[in-house]
């Protein structure tokens, strides 16, 4: 019975999507606290067998949050570089995702200037500027709105 149970578990846990709608409601609040960014982090872990740019950049945005939430000074410095590469990576993948552009705008608008990861920030705000009037699906453009509304980035000279 408990083979059972595991093979259904590991079959069932292992082909589970996660749908990138959840994703964007644990993103808005994941930097609340250390609970909301651990759940955040396993959600974007699992998202990554979906295959696809914006899954790898929320992840790795998942990791540079876990970098702010962590004591050590060498596992903040590995989990955001980590998250950083990846979130390039996707953006390398996919220049044009408007998702991913605020992804980016987001860590680096609010990461420590120390860490060196601020040089993209006016390239994507006036990316998303121009370009958040023509996404076609609603759920995004009101997704992306609202972040533009709130982020301190878009009210700041």
């Amino acid at each position: 019975m408990r083979f059972t149970i595991l093979l259904i578990t590991i079959f069932f846990g292992t082909t589970a999507k996660v749908d990138v709608q959840e994703i964007r409601d644990s993103y808005k609040v994941c930097n609340e606290s250390k609970e909301n960014a651990d759940r955040f982090y396993e959600l974007t872990k699992t998202a990554l067998q979906n295959q696809g740019a914006i899954y790898e950049g929320y992840h790795g945005a998942a990791l540079t949050l876990k970098a702010s939430f962590s004591w050590n000074p060498f596992n903040k410095m590995s989990y955001f570089n980590k998250g950083k590469k990846m979130i390039d990576n996707a953006i390398q993948s996919e220049p044009n995702n408007i998702e991913l552009r605020m992804i980016r705008l987001s860590i680096q608008s609010n990461a420590p200037r120390i860490v060196g990861y601020y040089k993209n920030i006016e390239e994507d705000k006036d990316f998303i500027l121009k370009n958040v009037e023509d996404v076609s699906s609603l759920e995004l453009k009101q997704y992306i709105s609202g972040y533009i509304s709130h982020a301190k980035v878009f009210s700041e000279p």
